[in-house]
């Protein structure tokens, strides 16, 4: 009697367990049921600082949406070309801050400089820079006077010439961006342009042996004049 008694407890209490679990099974599912997901972009795999991120850097993921973080891109577009402030590791959610896009003057001097041209910075004054009216944005052309030997190398004649045309000003002093403000811009030393590599030896070359000027240029100017060396001599002819 008495081992009939512990069977059927056990068999109770074994149904009893079996749908404990089965109840917490079905409560776990209705739960996972009930989760929303969304989709966010991770990256696919280590990046490391200052790397222009392409579609290949990238993977979308759902996870549900209360670990998706706010400042979270929700889409590769609002990735793509924009260049990483630190390193982020795979699987990271690419976070807006993160990240910088081309031409924001709040990252620094480098993310405005386009792509296959270097910032160069030249000395100016009232006279040589505009009478401190140049603002960032602006484009100039750079006029120099320089020493020119003669065939002999006993004589110097001076010339004045255009060395390039249509340069991009990037900075002003430390002013990097123009806020349209109405108000004057502040005079500054020095005006930083962007030009190429092959474009800096003959700027950098200008400004150390002779005097440069910069000129203005309309914004819907972009032409370029062909010019040669004016010496004095030619004021003659």
């Amino acid at each position: 009697m008495k081992n009939k008694l512990i069977i059927i407890l056990a068999i109770v209490f074994g149904l009893l367990t079996s749908y404990l679990i089965y109840d917490y099974l079905i409560k776990v599912e209705q739960n996972m049921t009930n989760v929303q997901y969304g989709e966010v972009v991770v990256t696919a795999g280590d990046i490391t600082g200052k790397t222009l991120l392409t579609t290949e850097m990238l993977d979308i993921k759902k996870i549900p949406l209360e670990y998706i973080h706010p400042d979270a891109a929700r889409k590769k577009e609002e990735v793509v070309g924009t260049i990483t402030l630190a390193p982020l590791t795979k699987g990271e959610q690419v976070l807006k801050k993160k990240i910088a896009r081309q031409n924001e003057v709040k990252n620094g001097l480098a993310y405005i400089v386009p792509v296959g041209k270097r910032a160069l910075t030249l000395a100016v004054d009232e006279v040589s820079g505009i009478a401190g009216l140049i603002r960032p944005g602006d484009h100039v052309d750079v006029v120099a006077t320089v020493n020119i030997p003669d065939p002999s190398g006993l004589k110097e004649t001076p010339h004045s010439l255009v060395v390039l045309q249509d340069l991009p000003v990037l900075a002003v002093g430390k002013t990097m961006d123009d806020k349209g403000d109405g108000k004057p811009p502040v005079e500054a030393k020095t005006v930083t342009v962007a030009v190429t590599v092959e474009q800096s030896r003959p700027l950098v070359l200008a400004s150390q042996k002779g005097a440069i000027r910069l000129m203005l240029r309309s914004p819907v100017d972009t032409g370029v004049v062909t010019t040669w060396p004016f010496k004095a001599a030619n004021f003659l002819q």
